[in-house]
């Protein structure tokens, strides 16, 4: 009957929790870490012999030895309740009456802990002394379950003997009444003693959360576990495609290579332990933290079904434990991504003399990326990189690229290698839609791949009223925004949809007519009211004032942002260069030299300085010392020529876009016309300052006077 009993109870615990990791037998004398994991009293002993400090044998967490040895450290009082239960059973056929007659017996005493005959139970409830005792038939106690028979002899104050009602939330461990009073009193602030069924209501509440929160965290790492098993798997699946691979291909060879052939079939084996190897690492770490965690919720569990004063004498522990473990999750995707690669050396094939028959890569897809631009133009080159890591080790040829036109027509075409190691896809669209871009490495697509890039049309992509105000000049802020400037004391702001989306404003008598942001994200300007450069920040605060007393009538405005020098062009047939810093003029050009006539613009290039001059409707080429060079565009009416030439800007592809009367050209640095960027209908009539605002696609915006509007055109 015992035997059958013990059995029934074992069922419903798991052998595991009663078990020492340590000598992996029942636990004896049992000792509980922080960790929650329990060992034997004796083992923790040797262990500490040995290593010279307490170390976790599971978890390898290092914890202080008590002063007093480890005989001092907490039991565990759960586990201490099943070993006792499992003791009482063990070893018994019949229980028997504590009384010398050892007669069957029939009930149990609570109080007393002795189990009764039938004459002994009749005496126990004649006495006074134990009418209060509680008596539980045999078979009541049989029908029990295992907690329910640990929890007939809640733990009682070492103390004082007496039961613990209260819990001390500042020393997390319960107290009885006495203890309340003597060691653990709320009067003197150190300690807060509350009910037991109150601390133990708080665990629960606490101990939902976290049971979630542990199973959401478990169910992740069955998921890990399942992909990376899956990638062994796979592992193993190509590891035997490619030894077949290699078999293959020996066998075309001659017997002289045969030896080669077995050297790499060795290379491949080395490869896969390896990569075994980090798989089944991942596998054993996934697992035995599923295992962890599973034992800290069994304890979790037990706890909640437990009395109250037992929950509470370990919830702090159980819950530190469960919250550390959940806190320390190892990395739960796939560390490997399942694959070996052979490539076979063909051209070798022609030469019997190499006997190098190809070599085994761990070259992964996912190792390499595609970063590039989303969006283009009609005939703008599209140059989108191929993105490697540190250990990735390929050539150029091992990829394959594949362009898909708007049209729907595919080529393929070859992967570049810059001079910095860089690799590289181009590609040019006549027609707009959407093109798509798929590079592969061994038929296995790498990183955001395919690519999506949409080729947009040329010409006119938005027209901006600006609140019935004349526009002078916009300059790109960031990268949906730019600025606008009307000869007032206010700078508006827009995004390239519209949308109006504020205004710096700046003190009176300002007057804003052209604009360039430097460096630090301040503006720099001519200010036509006072005559002078100004920068301000984006709060509308003037930080300094450039070439007051020295300029006449400035207009256009370039900083060369690596020498902070500013280039001011003054209708006075004059162009300034000033020190940003210190505001000292630097050199003038023009004057008495007889080439410049009211220089509206100015710009940079190559050293060079472009300079557009309204009167004589031309754009001229200076050195950097101010010496005039040549004329690039010259005065006229038709396409390729200019009158009153009002904008210039150079974009990154070094052409030169310029604003005149009635249209917008496009010119090659060397001056030679490219084409007209507007068309006649879209209305373009005296337009002012130009900025490039997106180069991919590429953008430019330009304030047409007249009309109160910003118009944006891809070109």
């Amino acid at each position: 009957m015992a035997n059958s009993e013990l059995n029934q109870f074992l069922e419903n615990v798991d052998e595991k929790v009663l078990e020492c990791t340590i000598c992996f037998k029942r636990l004896q004398n049992p000792k509980s870490l922080n960790c929650l994991h329990s060992f034997c009293l004796a083992c923790l002993e040797d262990c500490v012999k040995t290593k010279g400090e307490l170390i976790c044998p599971t978890c390898s967490k290092s914890y202080p030895i008590p002063e007093s040895g480890l005989q001092k450290l907490p039991p565990n009082t759960f586990l201490n309740n099943l070993l006792e239960t499992i003791e009482q059973f063990s070893g018994k056929d019949q229980i028997t009456c504590a009384c010398k007659k050892r007669e069957a017996a029939i009930y149990y005493c609570q109080d007393c802990k002795q189990y009764l005959c039938s004459t002994c139970s009749e005496y126990h409830n004649d006495f006074r002394l134990f009418a209060n005792h509680k008596l539980h038939s045999v078979e009541d106690l049989r029908l029990m379950s295992p907690i329910q028979k640990a929890s007939l002899h809640p733990p009682q104050c070492l103390l004082h003997s007496k039961p613990l009602e209260f819990y001390c939330v500042n020393c997390t461990t319960p107290v009885c009444v006495n203890c309340t009073i003597m060691d653990h009193n709320a009067w003197e602030g150190k300690h807060k003693p509350i009910s037991i069924s109150k601390a133990f209501q708080t665990f629960k509440e606490t101990s939902a959360e976290l049971e979630k929160a542990a199973n959401d965290c478990k169910n992740k790492l069955q998921d890990g576990l399942k992909a990376v098993t899956q990638i062994a798997t796979k592992l193993g699946q190509s590891k035997d495609i490619i030894m077949k691979d290699i078999d293959n291909h020996v066998q075309e060879l001659v017997r002289k290579i045969k030896e080669n052939g077995d050297k790499i079939k060795n290379e491949v084996e080395t490869i896969y332990k390896k990569k075994k190897k980090v798989n089944d690492a991942q596998m054993d770490e996934l697992g035995t933290t599923i295992s962890d965690i599973n034992t800290k919720l069994f304890f979790l569990n037990q706890l909640l079904k437990s009395d109250e004063v037992t929950a509470m004498q370990s919830s702090e522990r159980v819950i530190t434990a469960l919250k550390d473990r959940i806190n320390e999750l190892p990395k739960t995707e796939p560390d490997d991504n399942g694959y070996i690669r052979f490539l076979i050396n063909k051209q070798q094939l022609t030469s019997l003399q190499q006997i190098d028959i190809g070599n085994v890569t761990q070259v992964r897809a996912d190792c390499l990326t595609l970063e590039g631009e989303e969006y283009v133009i009609q005939g703008q080159t599209v140059i989108v990189k191929v993105i490697k890591t540190d250990e990735c080790e390929m050539h150029a040829s091992q990829l394959k690229a594949t362009w898909t036109h708007p049209t729907g027509e595919t080529n393929i075409t070859q992967v570049e290698e810059d001079d910095k190691g860089n690799y590289l896809v181009r590609g040019k669209f006549t027609s707009p839609g959407v093109c798509k871009l798929d590079v592969r490495v061994n038929d296995e697509p790498i990183k955001e791949s395919p690519m999506m890039i949409k080729v947009e049309k040329e010409g006119l992509v938005n027209t901006i009223n600006i609140n019935q105000i004349n526009g002078r000049d916009i300059v790109k802020y960031k990268d949906d925004c730019f600025l606008v400037s009307c000869e007032t004391n206010e700078i508006l702001k827009y995004r390239q949809s519209g949308e109006y989306i504020g205004k710096v404003s700046l003190p009176q008598g300002v007057k804003v007519y052209r604009m360039f942001k430097i460096n630090n994200g301040n503006i720099a300007f001519s200010d036509s009211g006072n005559k002078c450069i100004k920068i301000c920040d984006m709060n509308g605060q003037v930080i300094k004032s450039i070439g007051e007393e020295v300029l006449q009538n400035p207009v256009g405005i370039h900083v060369d942002r690596a020498s902070n020098t500013v280039y001011v062009a003054d209708t006075h047939d004059c162009v300034f260069t000033f020190d940003s810093d210190s505001g000292k003029m630097l050199r003038r050009i023009g004057g008495n030299q007889g080439q410049l006539s009211r220089a509206t613009d100015i710009t940079l290039y190559g050293g060079y300085i472009l300079v557009l001059g309204y009167c004589n409707s031309r754009l001229q080429l200076f050195d950097n010392e101010g010496r005039f060079m040549r004329l690039l565009v010259t005065k006229g009416d038709e396409n390729g020529k200019v009158i009153g030439p009002r904008g210039v800007v150079v974009d990154e592809d070094d052409n030169i876009l310029i604003s005149s009367q009635h249209k917008i050209q496009l010119f090659s640095s060397e001056g030679h016309f490219i084409k007209r960027i507007d068309k006649p209908e879209d209305g373009i009539k005296f337009p002012q300052g130009i900025s490039i605002i997106s180069y991919h696609p590429r953008r430019v915006a330009v304030a047409n006077y007249s009309c109160k509007t910003v118009q944006i055109f891809n070109y």
